[in-house]
């Protein structure tokens, strides 16, 4: 191989190999993080029904159903935003993302 094609395959390997390593970690640590978020998440709104439902407080449903939508929106911003970065560093995302699923998958 010459230098600028093994310099070439050295970075491929680099980047594939990175993305794979650290979409892995990232998709685990995700996947340990949501069930924890979604077990807090649940043990709070079931809070707040009990506390409607006994009288103590009164929910604003229009104002949360307004909070939430803009809560997407900014989702939705960001994941623009990942998107083209994505697109922009192809080797590493493919690994990483499909890295990520497997850690996911099994975290």
């Amino acid at each position: 191989m010459t230098g600028l094609a093994e310099d070439i395959m050295t970075a491929l390997l680099f980047q594939v190999s990175g993305g794979a390593l650290l979409g892995f970690a990232s998709g685990y640590a995700a996947k340990k993080l949501l069930k924890l978020a979604l077990l807090v998440l649940g043990v709070m709104t079931g809070g707040l029904l009990l506390l409607e439902y006994k009288g103590i407080i009164n929910v604003n449903y229009d104002a949360l159903v307004a909070s939430v939508e803009e809560a997407m929106g900014v989702v939705e911003a960001t994941g623009e935003s990942l998107k083209a970065h994505i697109i922009a560093n192809v080797p590493f995302a493919s690994s990483f993302l499909a890295a990520f699923a497997l850690g996911f998958k099994y975290g």
